[in-house]
């Protein structure tokens, strides 16, 4: 669960800093999804597999050890005096499992324009035809209803990521007296920065309007 989620926790910062490209435009961010999904495929399916594989794996295992902890707990006793640990991983699942929700439906919105977005739209810069990324993301942030569940998303990754970043490292052996204080307080700030991140940029792109309803 460590190395899966470490390589996940890294993941969201290089997501979070493509999607900083938004701000500079539509055919700028339009031309960085062409540039990773066309023209850098090679390499971004293949890391793409890795990341799903990851992320699957992430999942099966915490499920693996809540189960695991619930097994080894049948005493009353024994329930009371780890109380503490049983809530932490009981938060731990929660979140990771409404974070796996929220991905898939991200993914259809984002990727393949899905769950209601309409269908991906598509702009031509050059003479090429590519997917309308900035547009499809105005369009989705500019309902109040989605920026709101995309907000929640984001503090519950918070959440997730300011206990689990801590957890990753301990159990791969970053444990002592000296470093757990800093990896706990550098866990904490490092969710800050990726959940804060992407929320102003959703803030951001609902004050835009995208040119439909709210």
């Amino acid at each position: 669960m460590g190395l899966t989620g470490i390589l996940l926790y890294v993941y969201l910062l290089v997501h979070l800093l493509g999607n900083i490209g938004m701000l500079a435009g539509a055919e700028r961010y339009d031309r960085y999804g062409y540039l990773l999904l066309h023209q850098m495929s090679e390499l971004i399916i293949p890391i793409e597999i890795a990341l799903i594989l990851a992320f699957v794996l992430h999942v099966y295992l915490a499920l693996s050890l809540a189960r695991e902890n619930k097994a080894a707990r049948p005493v009353a006793y024994a329930m009371k005096k780890n109380s503490k640990a049983n809530n932490h991983t009981a938060a731990m699942t929660f979140t990771g499992l409404a974070i796996a929700i929220f991905a898939v439906i991200h993914i259809a919105n984002f990727r393949y324009g899905g769950a209601g977005m309409g269908g991906m739209p598509t702009v031509t810069y050059d003479g090429i035809e590519m997917h309308d990324l900035y547009g499809n993301m105005l369009r989705a942030f500019s309902h109040w209803w989605y920026t709101l569940g995309y907000v929640v998303a984001m503090l519950l990754i918070f959440s997730h990521l300011s206990h689990g970043i801590q957890s990753s490292f301990q159990s791969l052996g970053f444990n002592h007296p000296k470093w757990s204080p800093m990896l706990a307080w550098g866990g904490k700030a490092y969710a800050v920065l990726i959940s804060g991140g992407f929320i102003l940029l959703a803030v951001w792109a609902f004050f835009q309007h995208g040119g439909m309803p709210s």
